[in-house]
């Protein structure tokens, strides 16, 4: 082995966040968390986007960046959960939450083929960023959590189909 992937293999060993070998797929779950969901976007940065719970259901942590430097990190518990809303039309899974004046919400299409997961963020309600993976991120999507909050269908249409929900 040379010494520069010797010195990445032991970065990513002593890092804690590791690649799962399903084509493209990488992750910046750690090893000791259950995926949610994860994916590359299809940008000049490729950079990484992940849902991911701990082993006990109980935390979900958003992280998205690089392996090298993680940009967004943010924490789920039940005290403040992640919202997910199953579109009952298309039955595309979206994960979303809300910090200060930006709302982040990643979609997870039905597992159809050429379907792409896609990230949405808005910054006062005003579209910032919209990018779509690379390839499909078909991880734990419908995991149970009480880091998790349910926002049923009907909520979500009845509401101008604003998601996620303001109160959370």
């Amino acid at each position: 082995m040379k010494s520069f992937e010797l010195k990445v293999v032991v970065f990513l060993i002593f890092s804690g966040i590791h690649t799962i070998s399903h084509g493209a797929e990488t992750t910046l779950c750690t090893t000791d968390e259950v995926m949610i969901a994860s994916c590359h976007l299809n940008e000049k940065k490729n950079r990484i986007l992940s849902f991911c719970s701990s082993a006990d259901k109980k935390v979900v942590s958003y992280r998205f960046g690089l392996i090298s430097k993680v940009e967004l990190d943010a924490v789920f518990s039940s005290e403040a959960p992640l919202s997910r809303w199953v579109d009952t039309a298309t039955y595309t899974v979206y994960l979303g939450f809300r910090r200060a004046k930006y709302s982040y919400v990643f979609g997870v299409p039905q597992e159809t083929l050429g379907a792409k997961a896609f990230l949405d963020v808005a910054k006062d309600n005003k579209d910032l960023m919209s990018a779509e993976c690379t390839d499909n991120s078909f991880g734990e999507k419908d995991l149970g959590s009480e880091a998790i909050h349910e926002v049923e269908d009907e909520f979500v249409r009845s509401n101008g189909f604003i998601f996620p929900p303001n109160d959370n």
